[in-house]
């Protein structure tokens, strides 16, 4: 029986970009077009709705000018424009405006898809004022096959000036084995392409000058990062390629991000039809509980104690004076940290993790953890924990049928307990370390064990019906008692 369709094929993973400041200006003025031509869409479809359609051309005129109509709040039919019309229309609208080069027929065809999404959630007749003119706070902006992976540390975003500094060895093995592949490959390309024009232009052939020089001028710039290659890939139950499917981002922070899409080529099914619930946290990357397999730890292996804080470089001394880029002096001491040390332990724990048809991971809320005063959302970014959690569970939505991935609430899950099911009385001493004691049950547990099974009991209840099995129960926990 074949998996049900999902509504996007291709896995994700997303990182940050780290742009300087002519690159950010860059991002962000694509940006403000994009949200600019969103708002031409939604008064277009307002004033349609009403009845009063308009050319899109004049529309687009109207919202530069400030002088958009006040919608009705009547309800009436919806538009039913297909989005191939739209997205003509608004080709045509940008190509006037001088911002076709600037944005790309992705980028164009993904807001239009995305609009046509929100129009459709309204429903057949809907009031023309719910037709909202901004992009929802989950609006990606497709950038297709204008973002490249050009090394571990850097992407090349058609449009934006120079390469992007970004962590790209945060991805997972079979994710990176994925995009050195993509790059062997396009390396192939361009230096087939170059092979040509040098033979061409060393031959006397005078119209292979000006393809030499353009050939160079383009991608002279990209061919010492694509040759760069690392060491082979680790065998993985699970083989990926690097899909034409990159989206831009941006964080309520004004930061971005980028994401990258891969189709899977192959998928072993899991060898445990089992659950076993994850636990994050800083001293240990995850604390997991199987009901069968028992329990245990994948620490964390990085020697310095703050790895994620770097020092600020000092000013350099002498003669030569040279501007410092701290951004990738740290981005370089966080590849040879974690590379070197934290890569091979969750490499290996993630093999572990793919044997599991069930996976249950507490959903840390990075954002109010900072707002607390905790620095544990730096910690997670330099890590890569969040990327390795997001590729299990973009794995188990691709595979309903044999996978599942459950993200459990934090609420209560250390202080709750996991033996009796008591709320908050898993009582802390001095005395006892990371160890809590029930006031309820007399139950004493390690803090990170005790949260680890309570998510295990949480994604238990939560099961979903797509699985023909059930969680079992995990072993009972005996009262502790001094001997």
């Amino acid at each position: 029986m074949p998996p049900p369709p999902v509504a996007d094929p291709h896995l994700r993973l997303r990182h940050p970009l780290y742009p300087s400041a002519v690159q950010r200006r860059a991002l962000d003025h694509r940006w403000t077009l994009v949200h600019r031509l969103w708002r031409v869409l939604a008064v277009h479809a307002q004033l349609e709705a009403s009845g009063h359609l308009r050319p899109l051309r004049e529309v687009a005129h109207l919202v530069a000018a400030g002088q958009e109509p006040t919608p009705g709040n009547v309800p009436r039919q919806m538009p039913h424009r297909s989005n191939r019309d739209r997205q003509q229309e608004l080709e045509a609208v940008t190509q006037d405006l001088g911002w076709r080069s600037l944005l790309g027929s992705a980028t164009l065809e993904g807001l239009v898809r995305s609009f046509g999404r929100h129009l459709q959630s309204l429903g057949s007749v809907a009031r023309p004022a719910a037709i909202v003119l901004e992009p929802p706070s989950d609006f990606a902006l497709m950038l297709g096959g204008l973002a490249r992976p050009v090394g571990e540390l850097h992407v090349e975003i058609v449009g934006i000036p120079d390469l992007v500094l970004a962590p790209l060895y945060l991805l997972p093995g079979p994710a990176q084995a994925a995009v050195r592949v993509w790059r062997a490959a396009f390396d192939d390309r361009l230096t087939a392409a170059r092979a040509v024009l040098e033979a061409a232009l060393l031959a006397g052939d005078p119209a292979a000058d000006a393809g030499y020089l353009a050939h160079i001028a383009r991608y002279g710039a990209l061919e010492p990062h694509l040759a760069a290659q690392a060491g082979p890939p680790q065998p993985s139950l699970v083989s990926l390629c690097l899909a034409e499917a990159a989206r831009l981002h941006r964080t309520p922070a004004g930061d971005y991000e980028i994401d990258w899409g891969f189709r899977v080529l192959d998928l072993l099914p899991p060898r445990h039809q089992a659950l076993i619930a994850l636990d994050p946290g800083e001293r240990n990357l995850w604390t997991w509980a199987t009901a069968h397999q028992g329990c245990g730890r994948v620490h964390n292996p990085l020697k310095l104690r703050r790895a994620w804080v770097a020092p600020q470089p000092a000013a350099p001394v002498g003669l030569i004076q040279h501007p410092l880029d701290h951004n990738y002096a740290r981005m370089r001491r966080h590849q040879l940290l974690f590379h070197a040390q934290v890569q091979p332990v969750l490499e290996q724990a993630l093999r572990h993790l793919l044997l599991y048809a069930g996976i249950g991971i507490e959903h840390t809320t990075l954002e109010r953890m900072a707002r607390r005063g905790l620095d544990y959302a730096p910690f997670v970014a330099f890590t890569g924990l969040r990327v390795y959690e997001t590729f299990l569970a973009e794995l188990a939505r691709l595979d309903p049928v044999r996978r599942a991935l459950i993200w459990v609430p934090p609420e209560g899950t250390s202080a709750d307990c996991s033996a009796c099911g008591a709320r908050r009385t898993m009582r802390y001493a001095r005395r006892e370390g990371r160890r809590r004691t029930c006031a309820s049950c007399g139950v004493r547990l390690n803090r990170d064990l005790n949260a680890a099974r309570n998510i295990y009991w949480r994604a238990a209840a939560d099961w979903p019906d797509t699985l023909p099995w059930r969680p079992a129960a995990l072993p009972c926990v005996q009262p502790w008692t001094r001997q």
